[in-house]
């Protein structure tokens, strides 16, 4: 059994042992290089992921070519290409491994059948919902009518280890902004 997981899970639901094993049977390990792709544009998002160490990236490309970042989860968080994995469509989005990580996978399918047979594991999935649901939120809403300058603001407030661990480009992506104009901002700090 994988401590870091059942830690992860014990930390937001209470749960028993059994019901841990009968998780960890299903999470399989693997280790990822710097830029690993794990969902690409067009392809249908197959696993749910649980970082144990390192770092991935969730992106779309716009029309322009411009990388716009969704979200960065680091060590010990779950993430997935959410709405390819729920509705089982092609993919707008890359998930990326940003560093060599090591993570846990899960099929689609014995995930949900975790959600649908362990009722811990659907409250902890659950949880992942809302808590995306409501970074999504508060970051549209509060990144609509921020100048550059808050919006690093606000990273430096609710996502500070973004800052030391991800490139300058991909936290640009993530504020809407170039590289350059990051950099400007940083300097004015």
């Amino acid at each position: 059994m994988d401590s870091q997981l059942n830690t992860y899970i014990e930390s937001r639901v209470a749960i028993e042992a059994s019901e841990l094993e009968q998780i960890n049977a299903l999470f399989e390990p693997i280790k990822t290089v710097r830029n690993e792709m794990l969902c690409n544009i067009g392809q249908v998002c197959k696993h749910f992921y649980f970082i144990k160490t390192g770092c991935l990236r969730l992106y779309e490309i716009d029309d322009k070519g411009n990388d716009i970042t969704g979200y960065f989860a680091l060590e010990e968080s779950l993430i997935s290409a959410n709405t390819s994995f729920i509705l089982q469509k092609p993919s707008r989005d890359c998930l990326v491994s940003l560093e060599p990580s090591e993570l846990l996978r899960i099929k689609r399918s014995d995930f949900y059948h975790l959600v649908e047979t362990i009722p811990s594991f659907a409250s902890v999935y659950h949880q992942f919902i809302e808590f995306a649901f409501i970074h999504s939120q508060m970051r549209i809403y509060s990144f609509l009518g921020m100048e550059g300058i808050d919006k690093l603001k606000w990273v430096m407030e609710h996502e500070p280890k973004l800052l030391s661990r991800i490139s300058s480009k991909a936290v640009a992506s993530y504020l809407g902004m170039t590289n350059s104009t990051l950099s400007k901002l940083k300097a004015k700090l």
